[in-house]
Formats: structure tokens, C-alpha cells, sequence
């Protein structure tokens, strides 16, 4: 999916004037170089005469701050996690290789719903600019109480720690972070390309649909493609789970931002460890789901999982669970929380009364008036019989017994 972002309001052009006719800043060599910021890190990946590509690290419920760039567009998409990019009016939730394109003087900024949520920057250099000037910015609202106008005063730069990795996208090269695959390279064959899920075009020239396309550009796949330049230099994207991520709600704050855009009517909640997915699971699941519009699945984090289980408990990590759960077409959504209170389930109480779902599922080891003593808020409760034999516990006890 790709954003457009609008025209710059007559506030943002007003508020930017004055200082959209200073001077550029010096060259500076920012290669090699990683600069703290108090919402992260970043560092510059490349860089040509007509663009630039900075990775930033952004730790969760952490943001840059409204900010504009008055001689360079931008374009943002996630490499990991899932960003809010906030606007002079609005906000925008950006999925995993997503973009959404910001003109020149349009305010923006960005919003890690995860610890290390790690987003691609790219400058499209306008008017005569041929590198990267980071003082080329004007900040209007920042949580950190920085400088409007100053990058240089707001950093701490250092080289690369060790094992700490930094990605070079000017020769051929292939990086992972988790299931996100990063290719460079450099072909003649666009026919090739269509094996991945995005495509940059970093170097050269091509020709689509009506249109010159230069560096900066994402390609659509599905179009025919003329070079224009003997090869392209291109940066292609691709992860196994990219549309499956799209399912995964981080925080109470993601799952906020997430409802104004996707709520639908009549949603189903519910919540559960997962800890080993077996057939009683995936029924009681379809049967939820089959009585709702949407069906939201809170899962219980490692330690929740630990507290009520025991020290050798959960036997899968979240991690593995959330991607386990995500590939179920009877989920649409998959809340992540950390319960503290495993006697009232207050965070869960707050989950609910976010969510407000139509029904709440749960099975028949529950009865409705233990679960309303816990959960006013809640509309309708549904119990659902378990599936007979089927539990994580037996199906450990069986394993120990076999050992």
C-alpha cells in the first residue's frame, strides 16, 4: 500500500517560510557514522547525487519529532515493525514495506509501536541539493524539547559498536533483520524482480506506463518495464510474513490508532496463551469467529504465562506463538499485553474497554458471572465448550511420560 501524502496546508507553508530561504549546510560525512537520538539511532546507508537512504531504529512509543524538509521529499517504509506517521492534521499506521511519500514542506513525523522498530528513510534531493543536509529541517512539536532548526546540536555521534550492524547499500550485498530479506544489486533482467515483495530503484533509468522513472522510485511489479540505462542498481525488499504481520497489534496505544482506521461492526475478543496450538484451540477459535465480523485475540505474554503455569512454562516463546496464530484465517487480529494483575486482569479490563467488542468468548471453565465480576464493561459474554482431550497440559503430560 502506498500514501500519498496531501499538499502542505497554507499553516504548514506559512509556519516554514522564513526559514526555507537559508543557505545550505557544509558537506558532512555521515558514512560509517551512527548518530543517538533520544528516540533511537540512525545511520546513512547511501547516498548519489539524487538520493539518500537513512535507516533509523526507533524503540517503542518513541518519535521523531513534526518536522519538514524544505529541499528534499521523503519517502517512509517499515523494514521491521509497525510505524504511526504522524501529520500536520492527521496520522497515517504503516505496515511492513508500506510507503507513504511527504513533499517538501509537508510536517511529518514518526511513531514505533515496537522496542526497535526499524523504518527506511529516503531523501529525494530537490533544488540543486546533491547530498544529505540534516539541517535541512524545521521542528514544531517535539516531546525532547530540541532546536527547531538544528541537527548537529541533537545527536551524539559514534562509530559502529561492535557486532552493531550497519548496512552499506552501494555494492551488491544481502542483509537480513528476522524474516526481512534486503537484496542490492545490480541486472539488467526487470523480469527478475518481480520475485520480490518492493523494489527501489537506487541507480538508472527506466520506462512504465507513460513514465520515466529515476532513482527513487518503488516499482510497480505488475507494469512493464524499458530500460532506459544499459542496468539498473536496485534495492529489493521481501519477508515470507509481510501480510501476516499486518495482524499483529503491539500496544494499547497500537491498538487505539489501529481501531480508528480498521473497526469494523460486531467484533469478537478474546484471550488465551497458545502455548502449544492443538486442535481445541483452532475449533473453539472458528466457532468465535463465526459469530463476529472481526475476531481479536489477545495473547498472554511469556511472563504472564510463566506466573501461572510455572518456571518451565511457556514452552513456546511469544514470538513463536504470534506467528503461529497469524497464519489462522479465522484471526484478524492478534493483541500482544502483559497482564500484571492476574486476579483482577485490569490490563485486560483496559483492552476491553478499548476494544468495546460485541462479544466476549471464553470457554466453559468460565462461568459469565465470574468473568462480569471482572469485566462490567463487557456487552455479551459467549462461552464455548472445550474440545474433549484436547489441552497444552495433557499434551505435555504425554510427551513427559514417553521420555
Amino acid at each position: 500500500m502506498e500514501f500519498i501524502h496531501p499538499l502542505p496546508e497554507e499553516k504548514e507553508i506559512c509556519l516554514h517560510t522564513t526559514i526555507s530561504k537559508r543557505d545550505n549546510s557544509n558537506y558532512i560525512h555521515y558514512f560509517d557514522k551512527v548518530n543517538d537520538k533520544p528516540w533511537g539511532k540512525e545511520y546513512l546507508a547511501y547516498q548519489s547525487k539524487e538520493i539518500g537512504i537513512w535507516i533509523l531504529h526507533v524503540n517503542r512509543d518513541q518519535e521523531t519529532s513534526l518536522h519538514c524538509h524544505y529541499k528534499k521529499d521523503t519517502i517512509l517504509t517499515p523494514l521491521v515493525g509497525c510505524f504511526k506517521i504522524n501529520l500536520y492534521n492527521q496520522f497515517r499506521i504503516l505496515h511492513l514495506f508500506e510507503q507513504i511519500y511527504v513533499p517538501r514542506t509537508a510536517f511529518h513525523g514518526i511513531h514505533s509501536f515496537l522496542d526497535d522498530g526499524i523504518l527506511m528513510e529516503i531523501e529525494v534531493y530537490t533544488e540543486n541539493v546533491e547530498y544529505t543536509d540534516k539541517n535541512d529541517l524545521l521542528r514544531i512539536r517535539d516531546i525532547y524539547n530540541r532546536d527547531k532548526n538544528s541537527y548537529e546540536t541533537s545527536v551524539s555521534e559514534r562509530s559502529p559498536r561492535l557486532n552493531e550492524m550497519i548496512m552499506h547499500f552501494s555494492e551488491e550485498n544481502m542483509y537480513e533483520i528476522g524474516d526481512t530479506k534486503i537484496t542490492v544489486l545490480q541486472t539488467q533482467n526487470i523480469e527478475s524482480l518481480k520475485a520480490y515483495d518492493r523494489v527501489l530503484l537506487l541507480k538508472g533509468q527506466l520506462y512504465s506506463n507513460g513514465c520515466k522513472l529515476s532513482a527513487g522510485s518503488f516499482l510497480d511489479l505488475t507494469q512493464s518495464f524499458s530500460l532506459l540505462t544499459n542496468t539498473v542498481d536496485v534495492l529489493c525488499l521481501s519477508n515470507v510474513n509481510q501480510s501476516y504481520l499486518k495482524k499483529i497489534i503491539y500496544s494499547k496505544s497500537h491498538l487505539s490508532d489501529h481501531l480508528q482506521f480498521y473497526r469494523s461492526p460486531n467484533i469478537g475478543l478474546t484471550s488465551g496463551c497458545f502455548d502449544i496450538l492443538h486442535q481445541g484451540h483452532i475449533t473453539n477459535l472458528k466457532k468465535s469467529a463465526k459469530l463476529c465480523n472481526q475476531l481479536y485475540v489477545c495473547l498472554s505474554s511469556d511472563e504472564q504465562i510463566k506466573r501461572l503455569k510455572g518456571n518451565v512454562r511457556p514452552i513456546n516463546q511469544v514470538n513463536d506463538r504470534v506467528h503461529l496464530l497469524m497464519h489462522l484465517e479465522c484471526i484478524d487480529y492478534i493483541i500482544l499485553y502483559d497482564e500484571t494483575d492476574d486476579v483482577l486482569e485490569s490490563e485486560l479490563d483496559n483492552i476491553m474497554n478499548i476494544v468495546q467488542p460485541e462479544t466476549w468468548f471464553k470457554g466453559t471453565d468460565y462461568t459469565k458471572d465470574q468473568i462480569r465480576a471482572k469485566h462490567p464493561c463487557l456487552k455479551n459474554i459467549h462461552l464455548i465448550d472445550f474440545v474433549q482431550g484436547k489441552s497444552t497440559t495433557k499434551i505435555i503430560q504425554k510427551i513427559t511420560e514417553k521420555m
